[in-house]
């Protein structure tokens, strides 16, 4: 029984098997956690991709050559335009710091008695003696024509241009106060100029005025007789300087009722535009009393007159007038003042309105204040 007779070949040890089984699992799980490092702990890498810069804006279009060069010129033009009014500003200060304007002593000397350097002292005699220590007296007023023309009374006639022109500039003068204030003025009596108010500034009654033009050839200093009350534009704005000069050498101008409208008027002045393009007001400025402006004249028509039925008339017109003209006649063809440029009223959008005081609002000062008034109630035809 030979099969169940037991087999004397060694067995075949197991540690192989063993540790090939350890270092399997060790492998495995070294993979393991390689596997799991990788997706779960390897470093995050950000690449930021650059895009490309988007295309630049298209260029506006180029401006328009015609309108650049008219802006231009119209800079330029502001330009000159403003040198112009500089211009004119400088004048006019140097004519208030003048010794003309101080009318302390129109000879032009300083207080020393010694004469101002480039002033031109006027001959002896043609300049009245200053009295400024009384107010001088009314002149004797004659009758007052009546407001109201008699049925036969005739009708005025108009006069040329050449013979209007002649009357405004032997009437117009030129008046400056002693505190330098300035303006327009005219003669309605052979020794007394009627201007506005706010002409002589804060120069009242009693006070002195310079009373200068180009017809009187020097100036002459008067005296505030009489004023009324500083007020609004609309309200009385009149004062009367009583001057002497030289018998027959002004011719005065008569007063007359507001025109209706539509009526030819013409304005006398010094608008302070106009005048300092005059050389004569540089001489005048440096104290020549014999240099003064020439008379501006200025047409137009009477657009309307307005608070007549509250007895204080005044004129719109047409006739251009500036800063400097107040105080002026307002006169109508025949030559007779119909009112008394007072103030011009502007809006934003540049519009001008040319005012004076009528004529009869002016016949009533004068009246009141005991002043001769040379009236012409006829029509001017």
């Amino acid at each position: 029984m030979a099969e169940n007779q037991p087999s004397n070949e060694p067995s075949q040890p197991r540690w192989p098997l063993i540790l090939g089984a350890l270092v399997g699992g060790f492998l495995f799980i070294a993979v393991g956690l390689a596997l799991g490092w990788y997706l779960f702990y390897r470093p995050i890498v950000n690449v930021a991709v650059q895009l490309p810069a988007p295309p630049p804006p298209p260029a506006p279009p180029g401006p328009d050559a015609a309108q650049v060069k008219a802006m231009e010129e119209q800079i330029e033009k502001q330009k000159a335009a403003n040198k112009q009014i500089e211009d004119q500003i400088a004048l006019l200060k140097e004519r208030l710091r003048a010794d003309v304007c101080t009318i302390k002593d129109p000879l032009g000397k300083d207080p020393t008695g010694k004469s101002v350097p480039g002033s031109t002292p006027a001959p002896a005699g043609t300049i009245p003696e200053r009295k400024s220590e009384a107010v001088p007296g009314p002149a004797p007023a004659p009758a007052v024509v009546p407001t109201v023309a008699p049925a036969t009374a005739a009708k005025a006639a108009k006069m040329s241009p050449a013979d209007l022109a002649a009357a405004l500039e032997q009437a117009t003068v030129l008046v400056i106060s002693e505190r330098g204030d300035s303006g327009t003025g005219f003669f309605v009596a052979s020794n007394l100029v009627i201007t506005n108010r706010h002409v002589i500034g804060r120069t009242g009654p009693g006070g002195e005025a310079l009373v200068l033009s180009r017809h009187l050839k020097t100036g002459y200093v008067g005296t505030v007789v009489a004023t009324s009350q500083p007020g609004q534009a609309t309200q009385a704005d009149f004062a009367v300087i009583q001057v002497v000069v030289p018998p027959g050498t002004v011719r005065p101008l008569p007063i007359a009722a507001e025109p209706s409208a539509l009526s030819e008027v013409v304005s006398a002045g010094y608008p302070a535009i106009a005048i300092a393009q005059d050389r004569n007001l540089r001489r005048l400025a440096a104290g020549d009393l014999k240099a003064s402006p020439q008379v501006v004249l200025t047409k137009g028509t009477v657009s309307a007159v307005q608070n007549k039925e509250r007895n204080a008339p005044i004129i719109l017109h047409s006739a251009d007038i500036s800063a400097g003209n107040s105080g002026g006649p307002l006169v109508d063809a025949c030559g007779r003042a119909v009112g008394i440029n007072t103030f011009i009223a502007t809006n934003q959008q540049a519009t001008k309105a040319n005012y004076a005081l009528g004529g009869t609002w002016l016949a009533a000062f004068l009246r009141a204040a005991s002043k001769p008034v040379d009236w012409r109630a006829d029509s001017c035809v």
